[in-house]
C-alpha cells in the first residue's frame, strides 16, 4: 500500500492541472456536504456530553389521533406518570427526570436575583446518566423524597466559574433561589450543559424542592398528572433490548389509562433512543437539514461525475502505460488497486481542502441568533464528528469517481494500444458515457438553482408580506415574580401596578401583557374539546397552540378582531370563561359558520368550559415560515400566569423608553429582576430576517457551486472531445469547412448536451415541486422564474462550450494533419 502511495503521488504530480481541478471539485462537493452536517449535528445529531450516549434512552408520551400544525406532537411525562413507570417497569437499570424552571439567583441574599435557569431533577439524575461531579457530591436518593426538606444545590461549571472564581471552597456555601436558602454540595463537569444538547444548565435542584420554589402548592407540579413537562432519561437493564422496554412501558400506559382516565385516556408511553426521541420532537429542523442535506449530495455528485469524466479522459491517455503493464504480467486487479489508490489520494485531498469551505458553513450557519434570555447554545464547529463524516464523504467519493474509470482503463485493446497509445483501436472513443453524465450534471444543476430561486422568491413574498402583528414601535420587558417568590395574590398586584405605571410613561400610547411573544419558541399547547365538532375516532382532544394575554393585548400588537370583540376590563377570574381564537380555527372547526358564541373545553374531558367571543386575524407565531396554525387566547384574569412579557406601544422610538421602565419596576420593587428588553424590530429581525437570510444563503450557495461544477464537466468534456478529433476537424477544414462551421459544429454538440440537461431537469422538477413548495412556503410556482433560469443555464453553457470551440477553430489543419 505505501509503494502505491507514493507511486500514486508521483504520478499525480506529473499532471497537476489534472488533480488542482479534481481535488478543488472534489472540495466543492465534499465541503458543502461537510458544512450542511455542522448544522445538523448542531441542532440534532450531537449526543447529550454523557458516557456511553448511545445506551441512553428516552421516553416520552403521545396523545393518540392528536396533531399540532399537522404534527403528532411527542410530549414529555408528568411527574406522577414517571413516578409509576419507575416504580412498575423492570425493564430499566434507572430513570430520571428532569424539568427546565427559571430560577432568582443570588449570592448575596440584598442583591438583585438573576434569572437563570436551572434544572429541577430527581434524586437519581447524576447516577442515571453516569456524569459524576467534578467538585463535592451529587443528590443522595433521601433528598428527592420530602417536599421542600433538602435546599441543596449542585452548580453548574459555568455558574461556578463565573460567581465563585472556581474555588473549591464554594462547596457548603449558601446561595439564594427564588429567595430560599440552598447550600451547595457539588458541581457539574463542564462538558456537561443539562438534559437537553441545546440549553445550558445554570444548577441543579431536587425535583422535591419545586413546589417551594414554584410558590404552588395547592397543587404542585409533583401531583399534576396532566402537566407533562419532564424530561425522562434512562438506560436499559443489561440483556433487555428496546423493543422489550418500549413493549413494557406500553403495558404501563395502558394500566394508567385504566386508572386515570381523565388523563391518560389517550396518552401512550414510548420509548426511544436518544437520537430518535430528537428527530421525533423537531419534525421541522428534521426536514431543513434533510433538504439542505439532499441539495449538498446532489452537489457532491456533480463533482464526482466532474472527476469521472477527467479520470475517463485521463485513462486514454495512460493506455500504453497499462498495456505495457499488462503485457508484462501485471494482474489487472493490481492495476486496478493502484488506480482506486489514486482515486483515494484526490478524494482524501478534496476532503482535507473541504474543511474550509465546511468551516466557511459554519461561521454561516452560527450567525443565527435567538432572541430570547433562555441559554441556547447553538455550536456549528469543525467537531471529531463532523471530521468523520468528511473521511467517510471522501471514501465514498473515491469509489463513485475512481471505480468506473479504474475498470475501465484496465480493460484496453493491448495491440492498439501498445502501437498507438490508444486503446481504442484508433477510432473515436464513444461518448454515451460521458454525455450521460454532463446531462446529469446540467439537470442537476438545474434543479438546484430552480430550488435556489424558488426559496429566494418564496422567502421575499414572506418577508415583504405583513407578519400580522406589530413591529414597530414595540418593546418587551419580560418578568417572574415568582423569582422572588410572590405569591399568586402579589403577581397580580404587581403586574396591575406594572401595567398602570407602563402606560403613565411619557411617550406610551397603551400597554398590555403576553405570555407569549411573537416570533418566539415560548407558550404552550393547550387541548382542547371544540364544542359540536366530531373529532376522529379515538381522539378526545386536540392540541393547538395557546397564549394568556390582558385586555389591551390586540391593541399593542395591531391584530384586528374580525368578528366578535375582544378581552375586556369585565373578564375577571369570577366571571364566565372566555377565549378568542384566530380565523385558522373557526375556518378549519367551524366552516361556513361563526365560531363567535362556540364553546370549548380546556385540558381535554374533565377541564373547564369557555365560550369563543372572538375571532382574532391569523398571523405569524413562531417563525416566519411556518404552516398556517390554529391559535387560542386566554385573557390573564382568567388563566393566571406567572411569567408574563410586558408589550408597550410607543409613540417614540422604543428603545428610548427602556430606562424609564426600569425605574419603574425598581420604583415598584428593587429586588424585581427584568429577564430582557427588546423591541420587536430587533426580535422580528433576528427570528425573520436573520434567521431566513442564513438558510437563504446556504442553499443559493449549493445553487452556484452545481452551477459551477456542471460547466466546468461541460467544459472539460468538449475540450476533450476536440482534442479527440482534431483529426476529424483537420480534414473537414483541408476539405473546404470554413472556421465559422467548426464553431457551430462544435458549440451544436456542447448546447444539445445542455438542452438535454435542462428538459430532463425541468422534468424532474415538475416532478418534484409540490413537496418544495410546500417546504419554502411559496403560494404558487412561478414559471417565469423555470424561465429564467433554464434559460441562464443555456447561456452559460454556452459559454462554457464557446472556449473549446473557438480552439477547435483556430486549429491549423496543416499542423494538425501532419502531426498525426
Amino acid at each position: 500500500m505505501f509503494h502505491d502511495i507514493r507511486y500514486a503521488a508521483r504520478t499525480l504530480r506529473k499532471s497537476p492541472g489534472f488533480a488542482l481541478v479534481a481535488i478543488i471539485s472534489l472540495a466543492l462537493g465534499i465541503g458543502a456536504n461537510s458544512a450542511i452536517y455542522s448544522l445538523a449535528n448542531g441542532l440534532l445529531l450531537r449526543p447529550l456530553a454523557v458516557p456511553r450516549p448511545s445506551q441512553l434512552i428516552v421516553v416520552q408520551s403521545q396523545m393518540r389521533g392528536e396533531n399540532l400544525g399537522g404534527i403528532a406532537p411527542y410530549s414529555a411525562l408528568s411527574y406522577p406518570d414517571f413516578a409509576d413507570l419507575r416504580a412498575r417497569s423492570k425493564s430499566f437499570a434507572g430513570l430520571a427526570a428532569s424539568q427546565f424552571s427559571p430560577m432568582g439567583f443570588a449570592v448575596d441574599k440584598n442583591a438583585t436575583p438573576q434569572m437563570k435557569f436551572g434544572v429541577l431533577v430527581s434524586g437519581d439524575f447524576f447516577r442515571v446518566l453516569e456524569v459524576p461531579p467534578v467538585l463535592g457530591r451529587d443528590f443522595r436518593p433521601d433528598e428527592d423524597r420530602v417536599k421542600g426538606r433538602d435546599a441543596v444545590v449542585v452548580l453548574g461549571y459555568d455558574l461556578w466559574r463565573t460567581e465563585f472564581g472556581a474555588r473549591p471552597d464554594a462547596i457548603g456555601k449558601t446561595v439564594y433561589l427564588s429567595g430560599l436558602n440552598f447550600t451547595v454540595i457539588g458541581v457539574a463537569p463542564e462538558s456537561f450543559g443539562g438534559p437537553h444538547p441545546l440549553i445550558r444548565a445554570a444548577l441543579y435542584v431536587p425535583m422535591a424542592m419545586g413546589p417551594r420554589l414554584e410558590g404552588d402548592v395547592h397543587p404542585d407540579l409533583l401531583e399534576r398528572r396532566g402537566d407533562r413537562s419532564m424530561f425522562v432519561h434512562g438506560r436499559l437493564r443489561s440483556g433487555v433490548n428496546l423493543a422489550q422496554a418500549a413493549a413494557e412501558a406500553a403495558v404501563v400506559s395502558r394500566q394508567l389509562a385504566q386508572a386515570y382516565p381523565e388523563t391518560n385516556k389517550t396518552c401512550s408511553l414510548l420509548v426511544a433512543t436518544d437520537m430518535q426521541a430528537r428527530l421525533r420532537q423537531n419534525p421541522a429542523d428534521f426536514m431543513l437539514i434533510g433538504t439542505l442535506l439532499a441539495m449538498a449530495a446532489v452537489v457532491l455528485l456533480i463533482a464526482c461525475a466532474n472527476v469521472m469524466n477527467l479520470m475517463l479522459s485521463r485513462g486514454r491517455g495512460r493506455a500504453r502505460e497499462i498495456a505495457v503493464r499488462l503485457a508484462i504480467g501485471a494482474g489487472r486487479n493490481r492495476l486496478v488497486r493502484q488506480l482506486l489508490t489514486e482515486s483515494l489520494i484526490l478524494a482524501l485531498a478534496g476532503g482535507a481542502l473541504g474543511l474550509l469551505v465546511a468551516q466557511a458553513g459554519a461561521d454561516l450557519f452560527s450567525q443565527i441568533k435567538f432572541p430570547t434570555d433562555i441559554p441556547i447554545v447553538t455550536d456549528f464547529r469543525i467537531d471529531s464528528g463532523v471530521l468523520v463524516f468528511t473521511v467517510l464523504a471522501s471514501l465514498v467519493c473515491a469509489v463513485l469517481f475512481g471505480l468506473v474509470p479504474a475498470l475501465r482503463s484496465t480493460n484496453p485493446q493491448l495491440t492498439p494500444a501498445l502501437k498507438s497509445g490508444r486503446g481504442d483501436d484508433g477510432k473515436r472513443r464513444r461518448f454515451l458515457g460521458r454525455n450521460a453524465l454532463v446531462i446529469g450534471q446540467v439537470a442537476g444543476s438545474l434543479l438546484l438553482l430552480v430550488f435556489a430561486t424558488q426559496a429566494y422568491r418564496g422567502a421575499a413574498i414572506v418577508l415583504a408580506s405583513p407578519a400580522g402583528f406589530r413591529t414597530d414601535h414595540v418593546l418587551t420587558a419580560s418578568f417572574d415574580p415568582s423569582l422572588v417568590r410572590y405569591t399568586p395574590a402579589q403577581t397580580r398586584a404587581f403586574y396591575k401596578k406594572l401595567l398602570d405605571g407602563a402606560r403613565a410613561l411619557p411617550g406610551v400610547r397603551t400597554a398590555a401583557l403576553s405570555e407569549s411573544v411573537p416570533m418566539l419558541p415560548t407558550g404552550d399547547a393547550t387541548r382542547v374539546v371544540p364544542e359540536g365538532v366530531q373529532l376522529p375516532p379515538g381522539t378526545e382532544a386536540i392540541s393547538v397552540l395557546s397564549n394568556t394575554v390582558s385586555d389591551d393585548y390586540f391593541n399593542v400588537m395591531d391584530i384586528p378582531i374580525v368578528s366578535g370583540r375582544g378581552f375586556q376590563a369585565t373578564d375577571q377570574a369570577d366571571s364566565p370563561r372566555v377565549a378568542i381564537v384566530n380565523e385558522l380555527f373557526e375556518h378549519k372547526y367551524y366552516p361556513n359558520k361563526s365560531a363567535v358564541g362556540k364553546r370549548l373545553r380546556l385540558e381535554g374531558t374533565g377541564g373547564p368550559v369557555v365560550q369563543i367571543v372572538g375571532v382574532a386575524k391569523k398571523s405569524k407565531y413562531l417563525f416566519a415560515v411556518e404552516p398556517p396554525v390554529e391559535y387560542i387566547y386566554q385573557p390573564l384574569a382568567q388563566n393566571p400566569k406567572t411569567g408574563m412579557t410586558l408589550m408597550l406601544h410607543t409613540a417614540i422610538a422604543p428603545g428610548e423608553l427602556a430606562a424609564p421602565l426600569s425605574s419603574l419596576v425598581r420604583s415598584l420593587d428593587a429586588g424585581q429582576p427584568i429577564v430582557g428588553i427588546r423591541t420587536m424590530d430587533e426580535i422580528f429581525d433576528q427570528r425573520a430576517r436573520g434567521t431566513l437570510g442564513v438558510l437563504i444563503d446556504a442553499i443559493a450557495a449549493l445553487g452556484v457551486l452545481g452551477l459551477v461544477l456542471a460547466l466546468v464537466g461541460l467544459y472539460g468534456l468538449m475540450t476533450y472531445s476536440v482534442g479527440l478529433r482534431q483529426r476529424e476537424i483537420g480534414i473537414r477544414m483541408a476539405l473546404g469547412a470554413d472556421r465559422s462551421g467548426v464553431l457551430r459544429m462544435v458549440l451544436k454538440q456542447g448546447m444539445t448536451l445542455a438542452g438535454a440537461g435542462v428538459f430532463i431537469g425541468v422534468l424532474l422538477w415538475l416532478l418534484a415541486s409540490r413537496p418544495v413548495m410546500n417546504f419554502v412556503q411559496a403560494r404558487s410556482f412561478s414559471w417565469g422564474l423555470l424561465v429564467v433560469v433554464a434559460f441562464a443555464l443555456l447561456g452559460a453553457a454556452g459559454l462554457g462550450a464557446y472556449l473549446p470551440a473557438r480552439r477547435a477553430a483556430l486549429l491549423d489543419p496543416n499542423r494538425v494533419l501532419r502531426q498525426d
